[in-house]
């Protein structure tokens, strides 16, 4: 199994049919959002707005997260795609790390990226045992953006098929940006 720790990149899953804006736009924290299919837990959303965490745009170390599983296992019908920007932006804008799932405590422990990186168990998260507590709520750390990010620091689009590949691959055109665009079906819940 590859080490979460020496990957290069961090990921936003999101529904496809937010694409086009997000293309336009970027990716936005959620405070700034309207008009998007939102497929987020709403108890989550106020617990996380509660924690002053919309103001910030949120991405996780790997894909099929426990967050990820949730949120396709609950909408099975939606088309999802897994946005990939570098940790390497992350580390330059010095993004901030949550290094256990926000709401595990009712407290966060927003550290700059460098301390929040030095902070994550990698050895509990690489075990990706979702049965086991507190490895379910290391796997969910995040590393958060303070702004909106640019469409053109989008690395890659992840998707599931061939279809989703050719939907995206004209957005990407129409909004004029240049990114990979790979299918992944091992990164989405039921491959």
């Amino acid at each position: 199994m590859v080490d979460i720790r020496t990957q290069k990149q961090l990921y936003h899953l999101t529904d496809i049919e937010n694409l086009g804006s997000i293309l336009r736009q970027g990716i936005l924290p959620r405070r700034y959002l309207n008009g998007f299919v939102d497929v987020a837990d709403p108890a989550i959303v106020a617990s996380r707005c509660g924690l002053q965490l919309e103001n910030y745009v949120p991405f996780h170390f790997f894909a099929k997260n426990p967050f990820d599983g949730k949120v396709q296992n609950n909408h099975p019908q939606k088309n999802f795609v897994l946005l990939a920007v570098s940790r390497a932006l992350a580390a330059a804008q010095n993004w901030k790390v949550i290094p256990t799932h926000p709401l595990a405590t009712g407290q966060i422990q927003l550290l700059n990226y460098e301390d929040g990186m030095q902070a994550i168990d990698w050895e509990l998260m690489n075990r990706r045992d979702y049965r086991h507590e507190p490895c379910r709520l290391t796997c969910m750390a995040e590393c958060l953006s303070p702004y909106a990010v640019a469409p053109g620091s989008i690395f890659s689009i992840n998707v599931r098929d061939s279809d989703s590949k050719q939907q995206v691959e004209q957005l990407k055109t129409a909004h004029g940006i240049l990114c990979h665009v790979n299918i992944t079906p091992h990164m989405f819940v039921g491959a």
